[in-house]
């Protein structure tokens, strides 16, 4: 699945990062929705970060970037119910869990971002989180 963007323009997941999410054994699920984000992280680039791409892949959340060192945090897709937009700094965050690592906060479009977090809801009865 495409996303749409508020600028009406249709956007899928780039090659390389089709190519990461197969080395990671996620190649053959389908690529649900893909979005852009605002965040950008270390990936050895020289002059600036890798920007980082949210997608829901088969029944996973994928927050992943391209690069010389590319990045890739895989979730289930359960894990958005945990999910958190605050509509002040655009973020979608996620609540600290004791026994994982970190999730960084990603920003992005709240029209995205409300788009990622029914993906919760389509998955698992419950609500979702808006700061």
């Amino acid at each position: 699945m495409t996303a749409t963007l508020t600028d009406g323009e249709p956007t899928t997941l780039p090659a390389d990062l089709r190519d990461l999410l197969a080395v990671h054994g996620l190649g053959e699920l389908p690529v649900r929705f893909a979005a852009p984000s605002a965040t950008r992280v270390d990936t050895g680039g020289w002059l600036r970060g890798g920007q980082v791409w949210a997608a829901v892949v088969g029944a996973r959340f994928v927050l992943v970037a391209g690069g010389a060192r590319p990045s890739l945090i895989q979730l289930p897709v359960t894990a958005l119910s945990r999910g958190v937009y605050n509509h002040v700094t655009g973020e979608l965050g996620f609540p600290p869990v004791p026994s994982g690592s970190a999730i960084p906060p990603v920003r992005l479009d709240p029209l995205v971002a409300r788009t990622i977090l029914a993906f919760a809801t389509i998955s698992t009865p419950g609500s979702v989180s808006h700061a």
